[in-house]
């Protein structure tokens, strides 16, 4: 039984999530392995090996990169990096998701005294990636949720202290879309305020760990574009692991 006290919770879910890849990378080599064994052609046998062996370093080297990242790292621990993005003790705040939320509770736990709406834009005809609609579906709310628009969040203006979306806003896959979110985020926004906006990065590290899974990710690039799109300015930048980085933004 998975709990919050399981080291590899996080890990479990990850496989969960995402075991269509595994099945298929699974089926692969067992397919690879019948070619080798039935096959004669020493070049053929060469490369289906190869090919294999590059299907089962992608799984492992994954799950080690996602057990640092989400079990291992301060991501969804709140222990470290909350000190460094907006100030102490913030007497409102908007964490936003796209279906699964893994933050609230441990920001609730770290901040009792802050007015914590929770908003959760995943819509199942838009976000279409087969992992966060088995994360959604495996994974109902724990606590009390509002439904929202990417670009009409039932907030009002100037209210928030701190605005946060933790490996979400790369689901909104269109740029438009992705700058009106970022707008949102900025008219809730309380002066002296800060959104904070944690993302893989489709960058070398991940590639090397997630292949091209990590296309699902968007580049740094990617997202500075949108940040300036949606009238935000980065204020601090810093990694949470070699992985994943945070954004701090004005």
């Amino acid at each position: 039984m998975m709990t919050s006290d399981d080291p590899f919770y996080m890990t479990r879910l990850v496989i969960s999530f995402n075991r269509h890849f595994f099945y298929i990378a699974l089926a692969a080599c067992v397919v690879g392995a019948a070619i080798i064994y039935v096959v004669e052609l020493p070049l053929l046998r060469w490369g289906v090996g190869i090919g294999m062996g590059v299907a089962v370093y992608f799984m492992i080297a994954s799950l080690i990169a996602s057990h640092f990242n989400y079990d291992r790292s301060d991501l969804y621990k709140l222990r470290e990096w909350p000190d460094r993005s907006f100030p102490p003790n913030p007497a409102t705040a908007v964490i936003i998701h796209a279906g699964f939320d893994p933050a609230s509770g441990a920001f609730r736990a770290r901040y009792p005294e802050t007015s914590v709406r929770v908003l959760d834009f995943f819509k199942p005809e838009e976000t279409t990636e087969a992992s966060i609609q088995l994360a959604h579906r495996l994974n109902p709310p724990t606590g009390p949720q509002e439904h929202t628009a990417v670009d009409a969040w039932p907030v009002d203006a100037g209210s928030q202290d701190a605005v946060l979306a933790l490996s979400s806003a790369h689901e909104i896959r269109e740029a438009a879309r992705r700058a009106s979110f970022f707008r949102e985020a900025r008219r809730v926004l309380r002066p002296g305020g800060r959104v904070v906006v944690i993302e893989q990065l489709r960058d070398l590290p991940n590639f090397l760990c997630f292949g091209v899974a990590a296309m699902h990710f968007l580049s740094r690039r990617t997202w500075l574009q949108s940040f300036d799109e949606g009238g935000l300015v980065l204020e601090r930048e810093f990694a949470i692991t070699p992985f994943i980085r945070a954004f701090v933004l004005r």
